[in-house]
């Protein structure tokens, strides 16, 4: 796991191999993201790429992502599984892929102006 720090703050922790973690931050929608989404009222990233450093997840902020999804897991647990057939389905290498990012600010409610 990676944590995506801006200006010096920890924002995010990013869960994927280092590559693709690094690839992320160079993906044009994740930074547009970044620039519009706010915490208390500012943009989370000023568009300057010397802003924004990746390095390895301390071990309370793995914690604390394993602790989120616990808690999401455990609200998933009143909805209804699908039935999920992976045999031969290459399951493995999607794995491999996968990018789960978990916000360590608060993000600012869109509707709130």
């Amino acid at each position: 796991m990676f944590t995506l720090e801006i200006d010096g703050t920890p924002v995010a922790i990013i869960r994927s191999n280092e590559e693709r973690a690094r690839e992320l931050l160079e993906v044009e929608g994740f930074q547009d993201d970044l620039r519009t989404m706010k915490s208390d009222g500012r943009p989370l990233w000023s568009g300057k790429a010397a802003s924004l450093k990746l390095r390895p997840a301390t071990e309370d902020e793995v914690e604390t992502f394993e602790d989120s999804m616990d808690e999401e897991d455990f609200e998933d647990e009143d909805e209804p599984k699908a039935a999920n057939d992976s045999k031969g389905s290459g399951d493995d290498e999607d794995e491999e892929d996968d990018v789960d990012i978990l916000f360590l600010v608060d993000i600012d409610d869109e509707d709130e102006a």
